[in-house]
């Protein structure tokens, strides 16, 4: 498990929080510090996603998320404090994407509860930049209100930052945490069931490689946990591309030339009643696509290639994705790492 931590907000100028009893900027890196000291100390990989100074908002914002998705992260938390107009607002609240009540968000809220604070719940933060933006799952935390007399006071009394960042690490322990076990035998079962798949289509009809299927389908639906993967049973990000079938539509991440990303809003994929119907329609696409009537096709050097290093780049070269390190990472970080070269025969 890889968690990325931001500690909300650069210290001054563009992108600097809130200045209410505290400074929010000055304790989210508080509680993130103590929180990523004590996620390091139980073995845990932590990336550090905090941007102390920007030239803008956006800026401050974009990075922090860069970091995260450049890093992979399998769980990105953004810390913050609250503040409200009337500054009498009270309480702690977590955002997810769609405000998915998942139970790392829920589990942060009871435990900061126990503080004292009130419980606001878990609300829907697919508006906030870095909820829409990053890869991985997201939570955005809000400690309590930094403008509200009674909230600071109970945030001083529980222990400040070292409370706080304890209560986070014991709701994280509780659900994510301490679960490898679990996660790699549900990795087992997925690499087992998509390349079972994977090698009856390539038997049948010598498309892809079943290793560069099966890679390319953990890292695009997170080992089958992605929203798309859950929603939508699509296990690769094709996009609708003349495809008459059933649509999901949720925004994009795509990555410039020169590394930076941005996002397409609304985009509309591809959507299935099964695992088995994304696999085989993706090695259709791979063995149909072309953008000149049929006349060349766009990935003639994937189809039926028997090499995976190979595969793999000539999926980058011909346009695939944009990640510029898509390939490697499929060869280094999935195929290689996890042997799915077992699958091919």
């Amino acid at each position: 498990m890889v968690i990325g931590i931001n500690c909300g907000h650069t210290l001054e100028g563009p992108g600097a929080g809130a200045v209410g009893v505290i400074k929010e900027s000055e304790h989210t890196r508080l509680v993130g510090n103590a929180l990523m000291k004590k996620l390091t100390d139980a073995g845990v990989d932590v990336v550090n996603c905090t941007v102390d100074k920007a030239v803008s908002q956006e800026a401050y914002l974009e990075k922090a998320v860069q970091t995260a998705n450049q890093a992979a992260v399998e769980l990105f938390i953004s810390i913050h404090f609250n503040a409200s107009t009337a500054h009498n607002a009270q309480g702690t609240e977590t955002y997810t994407y769609g405000g998915e009540k998942h139970a790392a968000a829920l589990a942060i809220c009871s435990h900061l509860t126990k503080l004292g604070f009130s419980n606001r719940g878990v609300k829907d933060g697919s508006g906030l930049y870095v909820i829409r933006r990053t890869k991985a799952r997201a939570i955005l935390v809000e400690v309590c209100f930094c403008d509200n007399g009674k909230d600071v006071e109970i945030y001083e009394r529980a222990g400040l930052q070292d409370a706080a960042a304890d209560a986070i690490y014991r709701a994280l322990c509780e659900t994510v945490i301490g679960k490898e076990e679990k996660e790699e035998g549900d990795k087992e079962k997925f690499m087992g069931t998509v390349g079972e798949i994977a090698n009856a289509d390539w038997r049948a009809r010598r498309i892809v490689l079943p290793s560069v299927v099966v890679a390319q389908a953990i890292k695009e639906s997170a080992w089958g946990t992605s929203e798309l993967a859950r929603k939508a049973k699509a296990l690769f990000g094709i996009k609708r591309n003349g495809w008459n079938g059933k649509i999901y539509v949720k925004d994009a991440l795509e990555q410039n030339a020169d590394g930076s990303y941005y996002t397409v809003e609304q985009t509309q994929w591809r959507a299935y009643d099964s695992w088995e119907e994304s696999v085989y329609d993706h090695n259709t696409y791979i063995a149909e696509r072309s953008t000149d009537g049929g006349k060349t096709l766009r990935y003639a050097p994937v189809i039926g290639c028997t090499d995976y290093t190979l595969a793999a780049r000539y999926l980058q070269e011909c346009g695939y994705a944009t990640d510029r390190s898509y390939a490697e990472s499929l060869i280094h970080d999935y195929i290689e790492k996890y042997r799915l070269t077992e699958f091919d025969g």
